[in-house]
């Protein structure tokens, strides 16, 4: 009496992720970890070739007269400023150097966008970041992931807020 079965040998889809558009992210991370290592790299792979690209042609499209609209504000911000003054330090190595670090990474991309980085240097510099990211995120990040979940996924704030606090008192320091 059992549900028709996959040749996983596993229930079928619909059954463990219940009605389309109601997967929870518990559920779309217990799916992604029954695939195949390969397969759960593949799909970061391409999360990240997809946000990286998009950013940059954000910068591109800033740069082709689209400088009233709300993007025009990133170029003054300080992630813009540090990400452009990554890519003059490291060129086009800065694109895949970019993956490792957090917050910098899209305005790398967009930087790399904003100064036209021909396509023949970016796609191969976004595809090796993106290699690196999503072995990261495929391996120990979606352990880090999953530990967040399991705690009820509180610890964050927590550790945001602390950081707050702790960024809140250098700052006033710094101005007397």
């Amino acid at each position: 009496a059992e549900g028709p079965r996959t040749r996983c040998g596993r229930g079928p889809r619909r059954d463990r992720l219940g009605p389309p558009g109601e997967a929870s992210l518990t559920q779309v991370m217990d799916r992604l970890l029954e695939l195949p290592v390969g397969w759960t790299l593949l799909a970061f792979w391409c999360l990240a070739m997809m946000r990286s690209n998009g950013a940059y042609w954000i910068g591109r499209a800033i740069v082709a007269g689209t400088s009233i609209s709300r993007f025009a504000d990133l170029l003054d911000s300080p992630l813009y400023q540090r990400a452009q003054a990554m890519a003059e330090r490291w060129g086009v190595l800065a694109v895949p150097l970019s993956f490792l670090t957090v917050g910098v990474q899209t305005f790398v991309q967009i930087s790399a966008g904003v100064t036209r980085m021909p396509l023949r240097l970016y796609l191969p510099a976004v595809a090796v970041g993106s290699v690196v990211w999503a072995l990261i995120y495929g391996t120990v990040g979606m352990a880090v992931i999953l530990a967040w979940l399991e705690t009820g996924g509180h610890w964050p704030v927590l550790v945001l807020l602390i950081a707050a606090i702790v960024l809140l008192i250098v700052v006033m320091r710094r101005r007397r």
